[in-house]
């Protein structure tokens, strides 16, 4: 397939993400509570089938009982296991009209309303059908926010626009 210059030059433009990585505040990372669940016990799915528009059918296999700990990764079958972008980290609350799958689908109706949540919306359109959750079943609450918040402010993914550091936050305005 032949792709003129300038739509490829447009697409690889409208696919810029830029991602922050900074080691210092991986040292900072508080691994001392280990409550940092090992990797094997993250699941994953698809987030969208593969037009990129409605979920995949494996949304069903979220948990309806658990709150906890999700990160969108954006893929590509080139390098398995090696071409993955951590994107976004986001956490779900377990309370009686809350947990993993009602949070998740509820991306749905962001994507629809580039209004409510304009970073996500974007994640999902130029991403959708390369996107796939990982997540991590939790049910203590206080756990659960303070694991997001201190793998956003070590990771700093690209599609989180809030970090939860004031001075993290000020060191990223600064330059």
């Amino acid at each position: 397939m032949k792709i003129d210059a300038f739509i490829l030059g447009q697409e690889i433009n409208n696919h810029n993400v830029s991602f922050k990585i900074c080691p210092t505040l991986w040292f900072d990372f508080n691994l001392k509570k280990k409550i940092l669940p090992a990797m094997q016990d993250w699941k994953e799915i698809k987030f969208l089938d593969d037009s990129g528009i409605d979920f995949n059918t494996d949304i069903n296999k979220l948990p309806n009982n658990h709150g906890g700990i999700y990160v969108f990764i954006i893929k590509s079958d080139i390098f398995p296991g090696i071409s993955e972008y951590l994107s976004y980290i986001g956490r779900a609350k377990l309370t009686k009209t809350h947990n993993l799958r009602v949070r998740l689908r509820s991306y749905l109706t962001s994507f629809n309303n580039e209004n409510e949540r304009p970073q996500i919306s974007r994640l999902i359109k130029q991403f959708g059908p390369h996107l796939y959750l990982r997540y991590i079943e939790l049910d203590n609450n206080d756990i659960i926010d303070y694991l997001e918040a201190e793998l956003i402010k070590s990771l700093l993914p690209p599609f989180n626009d809030e970090i939860p550091d004031k001075k993290i936050r000020d060191a990223i305005k600064a330059f």
